[in-house]
């Protein structure tokens, strides 16, 4: 069993390493070539925002400066995410050093590699590493496997989200373009981190990317309210188990791919792509949005009998099972050291917010005004990707799954 070579994007598993540096340094871009050339990359372009601003704040994003005081919610995540830099630094200055491997979600407890073989009775199917970065290593449970094979159409290329916090309305965004010019389809897989999981289950749903945005003031509007950290979870889940029809786990299973952390013994990227019940599959977006300490007081969450983590730890944005990935990013890519995204905040680099409003933004929520224009921006951006990537080019369907 093989993966195919991804012509789209390069592996974004070592995108963590200057994730600090985006958020404590001022603003500033560099060019990155690109690495597929059968995917163009668009050049930075700007366009111009037209809202309807109620009030003369409104005009630009980074008019009113963020107060100096950090609240409980910014000081856990900067902590958080703080550690997540240091372990993938430490991971891509050493080759030799301890990997962080990503493997398909499987029941059994045993997880040394000799045992991926021989515990076929425990319904492992295979063992899969990808070309792309050979320290990904896939385990798929024969539940996984089936999933996958029963969609019999796959359409290229799949579009991965990456993790963002609070500011999920910009992958809406990006979302809602796709969708409208034909690039997202029932067919079409799907993958994400954090908040980019949340997005993955909305689009699988077939929920209105509107409709979704509604349902993210009303959470931020509780949040404003009565606070964010060591609530947030119970928040959310109460938001998804309303918004989210009861077969959303039937529409998500094989395509959608949430990443979790599994932290012990060792940091470990799970992958899950089959879930039981719509309750399964809210637990599962949860925990890839878990960061200890802010979406419930305690420092780890359980999923299915192992302790978790954010997803984004080690998968800022994991694979889809299309031959391809578009990846999207709700930060400035080239601020994170990445190469080959497709859509981010790079695509209209004068017409977004500061990386510091950005930050904060994803781990307190905004006003309602300033997640609309996320919304915008996302779609804007996505829109200026299309420029260079025409639907007709690009969108193609697949005889076969990745790694099937």
């Amino acid at each position: 069993m093989s993966l195919k070579p991804n012509k789209y994007n390069c592996s974004p598993m070592a995108s963590l390493g200057s994730l600090s540096s985006l958020f404590l340094s001022n603003s500033h871009s560099f060019h990155h070539p690109n690495p597929n050339p059968r995917f163009l990359l668009p050049p930075p372009r700007t366009q111009t925002l037209n809202f309807s601003a109620n009030s003369e704040r409104k005009d630009k994003l980074s008019d009113s400066p963020l107060p100096e005081k950090k609240s409980l919610a910014v000081a856990t995540g900067e902590l958080f995410l703080g550690i997540a830099s240091r372990l993938i630094k430490i991971r891509n200055s050493n080759v030799d050093s301890v990997s962080v491997p990503v493997t398909m979600f499987w029941d059994t407890e045993n997880s040394d590699r000799e045992a991926y073989f021989s515990r076929q009775s425990d319904g492992i199917a295979s063992f899969v590493e990808e070309s792309v970065d050979p320290e990904v290593v896939w385990e798929q449970r024969l539940k996984d496997v089936e999933a996958e094979r029963e969609r019999k159409k796959v359409t290229s290329p799949g579009f991965s989200f990456s993790a963002a916090g609070l500011l999920f309305p910009y992958h809406l965004g990006v979302a809602q373009f796709l969708i409208e010019k034909g690039y997202l389809k029932e067919t079409t897989p799907l993958a994400g981190s954090s908040a980019g999981a949340i997005v993955c289950a909305v689009i699988a749903s077939g929920s209105s990317m509107q409709e979704a945005l509604k349902a993210t003031k009303i959470l931020a509007e509780d949040c404003r309210l009565k606070g964010t950290a060591f609530r947030l979870g119970a928040v959310l889940r109460d938001v998804l188990d309303k918004f989210l029809p009861d077969d959303v786990h039937a529409r998500s299973n094989g395509r959608v791919r949430v990443a979790v952390t599994q932290i012990l013994w060792r940091p470990r990227g799970l992958l899950v792509d089959q879930f039981d019940s719509k309750e399964d599959l809210i637990n599962a977006v949860i925990t890839s949005s878990f960061i200890p300490g802010y979406l419930a007081p305690r420092p780890a969450t359980m999923f299915r009998n192992r302790l978790c983590i954010d997803g984004g730890l080690t998968l800022f944005m994991p694979p889809t099972s299309a031959a391809q990935t578009v990846r999207v990013c709700a930060f400035p890519a080239s601020q994170l050291g990445l190469q080959g995204i497709g859509i981010s905040p790079d695509c209209n680099p004068d017409n977004r917010a500061s990386p510091r409003e950005l930050f904060n933004w994803a781990l307190e929520p905004g006003e309602d005004y300033v997640l609309d224009r996320l919304f915008e921006l996302g779609y804007l951006d996505a829109a200026v990707w299309a420029d260079q990537n025409p639907v007709e080019e690009i969108v193609e369907d697949d005889c076969k799954v990745n790694g099937s």
